[in-house]
């Protein structure tokens, strides 16, 4: 009899063990540090200078990309249209190049290009119970504020 309820009591504390480890594990997406060969938009026609100049270029704007705007619009998110105001760099122009504006418009739209290609992201696990946590503190708020609500009316 007692030789029958080891497997059941060994599943018993298995199971919810897995759960807890399954439930608490969570992907998590960063754009790769290194800038994809594809983000830089550089002319066929362009000399050495200013193939030099459109890839420190398309660095920084994706330099912008890594510390502002991956944190606005995170991982499978649609980028929009138009570029927002953080989408911005401050570099000093070469002679004869485009304005920053149209520069940034135009690598706006190479960021929407591969924003959604898993190859421009980094995968990692992290650890997270808040799936535990967050339903007791929503609970306690509410409590919170039902009962502060009620002695206000009382």
């Amino acid at each position: 009899m007692l030789h029958n309820r080891k497997p059941g009591l060994l599943l018993l504390l298995i199971v919810p063990a897995a759960l807890f480890v399954y439930l608490s594990t969570r992907p998590h997406f960063r754009l790769r540090a290194n800038m994809p060969p594809q983000f830089v938009d550089i002319p066929a026609s362009a000399g050495p200078k200013q193939r030099e100049a459109e890839e420190r270029l398309a660095q920084e704007y994706w330099s912008c990309a890594l510390t502002v705007i991956q944190w606005k619009y995170p991982y499978g998110l649609q980028l929009p249209d138009s570029p927002p105001e953080q989408f911005r760099v401050y570099t000093e122009l070469a002679p004869g190049s485009e304005p920053i504006s149209s520069s940034r418009v135009r690598y706006w739209h190479r960021l929407q290009r591969v924003w959604l290609q898993p190859s421009s992201w980094v995968t990692s696990q992290t650890w997270s119970t808040d799936w535990l946590t967050k339903p007791f503190a929503k609970t306690l708020n509410w409590m919170d504020n039902y009962f502060t609500n009620l002695i206000r009316r009382g």
